[in-house]
């Protein structure tokens, strides 16, 4: 296990990265296989961008910062929340896989090494579809994952809980602010209990533009492959749609999606995307792409 030094390091660098995406950094931790061996100025990456990165980072975090980290961690625990890094040995591996990985999520709950037979499930408008294939999935035996910010979201999550399932909700925020949320805190007490909350965010961090957009990183890569229901060109399915197949996960869609959108054929174009009639389609599809996805060593 990860010692809360090395966490707190991660948490630091995380703070101190100004110009560069977060994953800049996430991918320079790794590389060197320790945050306090980055902070040290010892960067082993071969890349020049990725030592600039570094040194630029390291050279930014001040010994209050690692305090601040510390005791960030340590309040979390005290509140039933967990940090996982990139160093942990805990950290998804899923998620790991993808190039976009984020440094940290904190977990409210529990993530098994069975979740990585996962689908992520994403829709607009059709909660009533959308809990179907939850619970077709959960039937089989395959854990749910869905964003929590709609009531789709929210019926997704009750469905797969209602089937015996289990669910990992990814936040577009905070794991503790209060407007992350909402009307869904029921939802999340439960979601809590039969599964896990996921935030790779401050805290504190208050939904905006640019968490949404990394929300949906970290949706898509916790899931072993997406299911989308619907969902109009430009929107919200569409995002999801694009992040999966850019990192090379594997989408199904429902058929009526693919027969009334055109933008989802354009999506699927070079391949990766399977349209299924129903939702028993749907659960044995999952089925055997969960299967034939190697076991990673974490997750």
């Amino acid at each position: 296990m990860t010692t809360i030094d090395e966490q707190a390091a991660v948490l630091a660098l995380t703070k101190a990265t100004r110009t560069e995406p977060w994953f800049s950094t996430a991918r320079t931790i790794l590389d060197a296989g320790s945050a306090l061996e980055l902070l040290a100025g010892r960067c082993a990456s071969r890349d020049a961008d990725d030592r600039a990165h570094a040194a630029d980072i390291a050279a930014r975090v001040q010994s209050g910062d690692l305090t601040w980290a510390r005791d960030l961690v340590t309040t979390m625990r005290d509140n039933g929340v967990q940090l996982v890094t990139v160093l942990d040995d805990a950290y998804p591996g899923n998620l790991m896989w993808a190039y976009d990985r984020q440094p940290f999520l904190w977990i409210r709950g529990d993530i098994r090494p069975g979740d990585h037979r996962s689908v992520a499930v994403i829709g607009e408008d059709d909660s009533e579809h959308a809990a179907a294939a939850a619970r077709a999935l959960a039937h089989a035996g395959i854990t749910v994952i869905a964003p929590l910010g709609t009531a789709l979201d929210a019926s997704v999550h009750q469905a797969a809980m209602d089937a015996g399932g289990r669910t990992l909700a990814v936040l577009a925020g905070g794991i503790t602010e209060p407007t992350v949320l909402g009307e869904y805190t029921s939802v999340a007490e439960r979601i809590a209990d039969c599964g896990a909350l996921v935030s790779a965010f401050w805290p504190d961090a208050a939904p905006t533009d640019r968490t949404i957009a990394l929300a949906r990183i970290v949706t898509c890569g916790l899931a072993d492959c997406l299911y989308v229901l619907d969902g109009a060109d430009g929107g919200t399915s569409a995002s999801h749609v694009e992040q999966a197949l850019q990192t090379g996960k594997y989408v199904l869609v429902s058929q009526q999606l693919h027969q009334e959108q055109p933008w989802v054929a354009r999506a699927g174009s070079r391949g990766g995307m399977t349209a299924v009639q129903d939702t028993d389609e749907l659960s044995k599809r999952a089925v055997n792409l969960v299967c034939m996805t190697p076991r990673t060593s974490t997750f």
